[in-house]
């Protein structure tokens, strides 16, 4: 708030007059007057001509007033600012995330939720690795990170937020699109592309568990280390891969998908932040996700059975 004589000064500024300002402020007369007295002799300078019915303001005076006007309205408009920021309205939220969590269900319908509720907040998104996410927002150059299959991290909190299943990627002309369903003892005759574990240790273990009976045709291409790279390679009918049911909302050209019914093999959909980080505006954020978690049900991840792009 402004200096207690600057008050004093716009409030007899504005009245023209001692009294009428003493009663408006709930101080003495007296006492006002002296508090302009010492103001005036601080600044070296009459803020006020003495009449014989109120007071006029000087040349300096007006200046002041002017002046003190928009510090004032400048003071305001920061307090309501820095009152916006605390409750969450007003800021930079940073965030990071796996691309395939942002084309459908729980993180685009929280992302719009949380804009349409605070418009005035900053977010900036960017697409990277899960170890990179983990490593900006451990340094603080993020607030939340969206990853999969992190429940733990030294220093973060993990919150799950969907369960997201396991599909099978295939060329468009593969034949087990025309079974009513597909097992996993239907993979066996078909090449298979893998990933190298270190992209996923989780998701590599649990798959490598269900497989564990399955004989399946050894595959001549490398092991890949992202998604994109092993649904290029299914595009060019090197093979079949397994795969996150997110990407069958924007599949490749010429790659189809299908769930696997007795493979019961998913990955946890988490945002985590560091767990020191108070900040308001990434709190409402992870409360839209949770909010939508909470409606969107996991079950539907992925557009009709079988769809292909082109």
């Amino acid at each position: 708030m402004l200096p207690r004589r600057i008050r004093y000064f716009i409030a007899v500024a504005e009245d023209e007059h001692f009294g009428r300002a003493s009663r408006r402020l709930r101080i003495a007369q007296p006492a006002l007057s002296r508090q302009i007295r010492t103001l005036e002799d601080e600044l070296g300078f009459d803020l006020f001509e003495r009449l014989s019915r109120g007071v006029r303001l000087t040349h300096p005076g007006r200046l002041l007033l002017a002046e003190m006007r928009e510090v004032e309205a400048q003071l305001l408009r920061g307090i309501a600012a820095a009152r916006s920021a605390a409750e969450g309205r007003h800021g930079r939220l940073r965030l990071s995330l796996i691309d395939s969590a942002a084309w459908h269900g729980v993180v685009p319908n929280a992302l719009r939720a949380y804009r349409a509720r605070f418009p005035d907040v900053e977010v900036s998104l960017s697409t990277m690795p899960a170890a990179q996410q983990i490593a900006w927002l451990s340094e603080g150059r993020t607030d939340a990170a969206i990853v999969y299959n992190i429940a733990e991290a030294d220093g973060l909190v993990s919150t799950h937020l969907a369960s997201i299943p396991i599909v099978l990627a295939m060329p468009a002309d593969c034949p087990l699109l025309a079974l009513p369903r597909i097992r996993v003892r239907d993979l066996s005759d078909y090449p298979l592309i893998g990933f190298q574990r270190a992209a996923s240790p989780k998701l590599f273990d649990d798959l490598t568990a269900a497989l564990a009976d399955i004989d399946f045709t050894r595959n001549f291409i490398s092991e890949p280390t992202n998604e994109a790279d092993m649904l290029a390679l299914v595009s060019m009918g090197s093979g079949l891969a397994l795969a996150n049911a997110m990407q069958s909302w924007r599949p490749p050209h010429g790659v189809a998908f299908a769930p696997v019914e007795d493979l019961n093999v998913t990955q946890s959909l988490n945002v985590l932040h560091r767990r020191d980080d108070n900040s308001p505006l990434r709190a409402s954020f992870i409360d839209a996700l949770l909010a939508e978690a909470s409606t969107d049900g996991t079950g539907d991840t992925r557009p009709e059975t079988g769809r292909a792009s082109g």
